[in-house]
């Protein structure tokens, strides 16, 4: 079992919970506090259950998914991400993790509720003793967002509650709730140096109309594990648990994880939890502990894992920065608590807050910083916005970006909405210039910066911005500016941005949007045929098996017609005259959706911005016959029949397998 005894020195002289009990007991009895259990009284009785929800983060480059039960991650049991970092890089450090909060009630009963354990993964059944009380809201500070709202806090927060009220039987001992309702906030900014960072606000609310709760400590269960959701491989899953390695920044309150074997080598990213402070008790009252034991199947209750509420109790308050040398794989197989308290009374009715950040660090992210030391420096600027309370220096917001795809380019148009924003700390308007990037990978770290454009003034370049300017409205949307990116090939797929910045002051370096709040997938091609005159062409052809742009599964792989009528069915047929395929198309709705090369749409880190914007003159086809099979290598014919004219181009294309 983990050592105890020199915690329980460390902690305040206390009489044990059973004399507490007796001593609450007979005190509170005489002032009038219930005398019973309260879930009945704190649960929604009658009500439908809220149920189990999830979201992901993917305001910034950080993707992590929470539940409303206050479980977080995904326990391997999808591709979601689960601290994937960078967002898109299919690495990611977390099986799960999930609240623990303990606490002695008015009975001197030490009581623990969790919404993570250890178990299986791959697993749905995630197991959270709370149950949801609330959906999860989505707010925006964003201007431009569909989620703006006057009382967001950042450019993503994520606001859900769960509650302990429910008494029920398991395996290892009964659940007996401490009647407590957890509200919480996540927070993120897509700019650096918050790029890689998650906040996370934890407010647990005492539910009982009079009895309190004494001795409350909260902490996160936490099992980091790093691993490659390689794509095209189907047991993607397996082998994590043989390659941890984690650690704790004592000074910064970090606990994290690292290992990987990615080509024989570490991984290139790390990832971490902080714990940021306390309120209303201030974290330097607080005693943090930092505990780790290997993993074990708590049905088996074998090893030293803490089962029971009582043990939960004293791991979380132990008051233990237990050492993490020699815990690393294969030998060991760590998981672990990050907690904080006592805070010594929870009144009913009242609340305590935590703060936590999740955290990724990147190796050659900034040129000379490893990913540790990068970890470090991100978790430095958490600690920052927490004790700032958010009133953190902001870049103006991206522009609204509409990117129109032609031949071989791609137009970009966007409005001035940064050039009105006031920086909330100086009052001012502080608007600089625009940046464009383009890229041919979602991933940020491919995005290269292909203009920069500033006012005319005493800072950075001064080119102006005259030569972008462009007027127009589109969907009754104006539009100020415009920048066509020249040299591009037809029907690749290409990722762009335009963000702002601002001119910095003595104390602040220049502040510059995140690539993410604008981030547009777009493929150039070819306009409607209607405004072309040209006739149908079908590209690559011959198909060699795979086309440059295709991806490294077989169901990756497409081909495209263009030079379409607004409004045709595309029908394929082999050299015997058999229909293979049907497509039909309209340059107002078309979408690839159905195209899983270009957009995948079982990929939960796709938003709605990643839906490929075309020139109106493009339809893909996937190379499967409409009964989903693969076709073989041969000559097969086109017929595309205009829905408006009646008129009928043939054609023909060639397979290569």
């Amino acid at each position: 079992m983990i050592e105890t005894s020199r915690a329980r020195q460390a902690l305040r002289p206390r009489p044990s919970a059973g004399s507490f009990g007796m001593l609450w007991l007979v005190l509170l009895t005489a002032l009038g506090f219930a005398a019973g259990s309260t879930s009945d009284v704190a649960a929604q009785a009658g009500e439908e259950p809220v149920p189990i929800r999830s979201r992901i983060t993917i305001g910034n480059d950080l993707g992590l998914t929470v539940f409303n039960d206050g479980f977080v991650g995904n326990n391997l049991s999808s591709r979601d991400p689960s601290l994937e970092y960078p967002l898109g890089s299919n690495i990611e450090h977390l099986v799960r993790a999930g609240l623990w909060v303990s606490g002695i009630n008015v009975f001197g009963d030490t009581l623990t509720s969790t919404s993570a354990v250890a178990g299986r993964a791959g697993s749905r059944g995630f197991g959270s003793e709370f149950t949801p009380t609330s959906g999860i809201e989505e707010l925006s500070i964003l201007p431009n967002s569909r989620f703006f709202s006057p009382e967001a806090r950042s450019e993503q927060d994520f606001r859900f509650s769960f509650a302990d009220t429910v008494a029920f039987a398991r395996d290892s001992e009964d659940h007996r709730p401490l009647d407590l309702e957890v509200d919480v906030e996540t927070l993120l900014f897509s700019f650096e140096p918050f790029d890689a960072i998650v906040l996370m606000n934890v407010t647990v609310t005492n539910l009982h109309p009079t009895n309190p709760l004494f001795d409350v400590y909260v902490g996160y269960y936490t099992e980091f594990a790093t691993g490659y959701k390689e794509p095209d491989n189907p047991d993607w899953d397996r082998g994590w648990f043989d390659q941890k390695d984690i650690g704790y920044f004592d000074s910064l309150h970090v606990s994290h994880e690292h290992h990987f074997l990615l080509d024989n080598g570490d991984a290139p990213t790390w990832a971490g939890l902080a714990l940021l402070g306390t309120r209303p008790l201030p974290l330097e009252e607080m005693t943090v502990s930092f505990n780790w034991w290997n993993w074990d199947d708590e049905t088996n209750r074998t090893g030293d894992a803490p089962i029971f509420d009582a043990d939960r109790f004293e791991v979380l308050g132990n008051g233990e920065i237990r050492d993490t040398e020699g815990s690393e794989a294969p030998n060991n197989d760590p998981v672990g608590t990050l907690s904080v308290g006592p805070f010594p009374i929870l009144e009913a009715g009242a609340s305590v807050t935590t703060s936590w950040a999740w955290l990724g660090g990147q190796e050659d992210r900034v040129e000379g910083r490893d990913a540790e030391e990068d970890l470090i420096f991100n978790a430095g600027w958490a600690q920052t916005a927490f004790d700032l309370d958010l009133n953190i220096p902001l870049p103006p917001p991206s522009p609204s970006l509409l990117v129109q795809p032609d031949r071989d380019r791609l137009i970009l148009r966007w409005d001035d909405l940064p050039e009105r924003f006031i920086d909330p700390r100086s009052g001012a308007e502080d608007f600089q210039g625009y940046r464009i990037y383009v890229s041919q990978e979602r991933l940020e770290t491919g995005f290269r910066n292909i203009l920069e454009a500033d006012v005319v003034d005493s800072v950075f370049y001064n080119t102006g911005l005259e030569d972008l300017l462009d007027p127009v409205t589109i969907d009754g949307v104006d539009y100020k500016y415009r920048y066509d990116i020249n040299g591009l090939r037809d029907g690749f797929k290409y990722w762009t941005a335009v963000t702002a910045f601002d001119t910095g002051d003595p104390e602040i370096a220049s502040l510059e949007s995140g690539i993410s709040q604008n981030r547009t997938f777009a493929i150039p091609g070819s306009r409607s045929a209607d405004a072309t005159g040209e006739d149908v062409v079908v590209f690559p052809n011959p198909y060699n098996g795979d086309a440059e742009w295709d991806g490294s599964l077989g169901r990756d792989r497409y081909l495209w017609f263009g030079n379409l009528p607004a409004r045709c069915a595309i029908r394929i047929y082999t050299l015997a005259g058999d229909l293979v395929d049907t497509i039909e198309f309209d340059q107002d709705t078309y979408a690839p959706l159905d195209v899983r090369g270009i957009y995948d749409p079982t990929d939960s880190r796709n938003p709605e911005s990643d839906l490929p914007q075309l020139a109106g003159g493009m339809a893909a086809w996937d190379i499967v016959s409409r009964r989903d099979q693969g076709i073989a290598s041969g000559l097969y014919i086109y017929s595309v029949e205009d829905h408006d004219s009646g008129d009928r181009q043939l054609g023909k294309f060639i397979i290569l397998k």
